[in-house]
């Protein structure tokens, strides 16, 4: 097996690599970044390299009847996925994910436990949204003017779009909770 060949086979894999070490780098060297330009800067960059390599790399070594364009398109389908597993799965699972902080408050409370007084000070609403509005806000998402918030960036508008559209189309409902259940007693409900 030459390197070509070895490369060819792991491209997706170097590119999710490439992306986690750009995605760090940017972060360090630009602490004031917002997030969510960090990360689309980050998993763009290493996408225009796995497609630049597809399209412009060793032709010769593709399987018969592959073209460079195909193969662009399946490593760039599979990078953005392995892309997403590490944003969503990875990067985002201590960033909004409520359920792993309270797990990690309760074993740090040990023995003594934690009352839901307690748990529901810690997680009460207004504090959840404060917060979730003050990163949308620092990331360009959201804008406020006058006590007043506005979306302020399409991107993440039409990432949740889609996301609305992905339900429909895979639950059939808008939401996961909205899904209508079908028996074959009593039909929809």
């Amino acid at each position: 097996m030459t390197l070509a060949t070895l490369v060819l086979m792991v491209a997706p894999l170097v590119a999710l690599g490439a992306c986690i070490v750009v995605h760090v780098v940017l972060s360090r060297a630009l602490p004031g970044l917002p997030r969510p330009r960090g990360i689309m800067l980050s998993v763009g960059a290493a996408a225009v390299g796995v497609a630049g390599l597809a399209l412009f790399g060793p032709a010769e070594r593709l399987p018969a009847g592959l073209s460079p364009l195909e193969l662009a398109a399946v490593w760039l389908l599979t990078y953005i996925l392995l892309a997403y597993c590490y944003v969503i799965g990875f990067f985002n699972l201590g960033e909004s994910a409520r359920r792993i902080r309270l797990l990690i408050d309760l074993h740090q409370a040990g023995r003594r436990g934690l009352t839901l007084e307690e748990i529901l000070s810690a997680y009460n609403a207004r504090m959840i949204v404060d917060v979730r509005l003050q990163r949308m806000v620092a990331g360009g998402q959201v804008s406020e003017r006058d006590g007043v918030y506005f979306t302020a960036s399409r991107v993440m508008l039409t990432a949740a779009r889609l996301l609305v559209w992905l339900k429909i189309a895979y639950l059939g409902s808008r939401h996961e909770l909205d899904v209508r259940i079908v028996t074959p007693e009593r039909g929809p409900r």
